[in-house]
């Protein structure tokens, strides 16, 4: 799903009313890749609000965002066919795992509300931690072999952590340039069903 524009909107109304902040905030967003959404708090906070966080701000901020992100990511636009992809990889015994900044509760009620959760083996969240960690903790816990995975995303921070890890990343990118100064890949391709035409998944 387009899970960057809906998350930088529910980020610009967590912190304030003030439309034009919001889309100030949106956008400051939206440069923030690679670090873990306490991070991003964090960064919005100094750079754009420019003051320190009041008693118990950051912690009502967090769960503000919980909220409105559960709301923006509900109605975001998923991918072209990305469910008859997600089942192509079944059929062909691949699977199929949700990994996420996205806190694990946040990210199983979007998923549902998505209807996505049934087209899906594993699903890991993550939360004031790098996605790096997020990937190295589902490696370890579930044994599998990093040179055997796929990491598909559309952030430097997903390829990052794929990096890390030593797992194969695709990089999806609809003309953002996000991947511009970066090597090591696969693509990147304009959209998943793009990713997945090459791969030999599905027609596209």
């Amino acid at each position: 799903m387009d899970s960057n524009s809906a998350n930088a909107r529910a980020m610009g109304r967590a912190f304030i009313d003030d439309p034009v902040l919001q889309e100030q905030i949106a956008a400051f967003y939206l440069t923030l890749t690679g670090i873990d959404r306490g991070e991003k708090i964090r960064r919005v906070q100094h750079h754009i609000i420019q003051k320190p966080f009041g008693k118990n701000e950051f912690e009502r901020l967090w769960e503000r965002l919980i909220a409105l992100t559960q709301t923006s990511m509900g109605t975001a636009p998923l991918a072209n066919r990305c469910k008859q992809i997600l089942n192509a990889l079944a059929q062909r015994g691949i699977t199929r795992v949700a990994l996420s900044n996205t806190p694990l509760i946040e990210l199983r009620h979007i998923l549902a509300v998505q209807g996505l959760d049934s087209h899906l083996d594993i699903i890991r969240g993550g939360g004031n931690w790098p996605k790096t960690e997020s990937l190295k903790h589902l490696l370890d816990e579930f044994e599998f072999t990093p040179e055997d995975c796929l990491f598909i995303g559309d952030g430097k921070g997903d390829l990052w952590a794929a990096r890390a890890a030593g797992v194969s990343f695709a990089a999806i990118d609809p003309n953002t340039g996000e991947f511009e100064k970066e090597h090591g890949f696969l693509g990147p391709f304009h959209t998943l069903l793009d990713w997945a035409g090459q791969a030999g998944l599905i027609s596209s």
